[in-house]
């Protein structure tokens, strides 16, 4: 099994499954999304991923994945800068979002792709605060600005969903979709 990506979330959730994998990033895939949320563009990027990797090793299980956070409809990527960070959180702030995940998995027998979704509500949060975690940088490699993971955790009143999906892989989801094929 290869996970087709350079996240270190995703690497620690994959090791949750138990089972022996490499990291092996895709290459020269450009992560642009529009603006407006698209399930389909979400999913035909992950298996871009996916592809990217299987093409370069084809008998292998490839696990590739991208997350976005979404406002309103609108997709809130990885921040450009700390004012960009601090912009998304104060928008997210005291609000509800919803964190969408498309994985796609690749082999010689399976080739399919799923999308989890997961709703999280923010509490109002001092834009102090907001402005201390944007100057941190912790942010700016994560979509919507921030890790649930990490003092980011704080700012989350409520969520509705798979936890370890807002952290970039729904675990137990992949675990039932490699599950129910066989490959695991």
């Amino acid at each position: 099994m290869i996970l087709g990506s350079s996240s270190p979330r995703r690497k620690e959730l994959l090791q949750l499954l138990g089972v022996t994998f490499e990291v092996v990033p895709p290459e020269g895939i450009v992560e642009r999304l529009s603006e407006r949320f698209s399930e389909v563009e979400l999913s035909e990027l992950s298996y871009r991923k996916a592809e990217n990797v299987y093409c370069r090793n084809p008998y292998a299980v490839i696990v590739g994945a991208d997350t976005v956070v979404v406002l309103d409809g609108l997709v809130l990527g990885k921040p450009s800068s700390v004012q960009a960070a601090y912009e998304m959180l104060t928008a997210l702030s005291g609000n509800t979002h919803s964190v969408y995940t498309s994985v796609s998995v690749l082999s010689e027998e399976n080739k399919f792709t799923f999308v989890e979704k997961t709703d999280v509500t923010f509490r109002e949060m001092p834009k102090k605060v907001l402005k201390e975690y944007s100057a941190s940088g912790i942010s700016l490699d994560k979509a919507g600005a921030y890790g649930i993971q990490d003092y980011g955790a704080t700012f989350v009143k409520r969520i509705s969903g798979d936890f370890y999906n807002v952290m970039g892989l729904p675990i137990g989801r992949l675990w039932e979709e490699l599950h129910s094929r066989g490959v695991i």
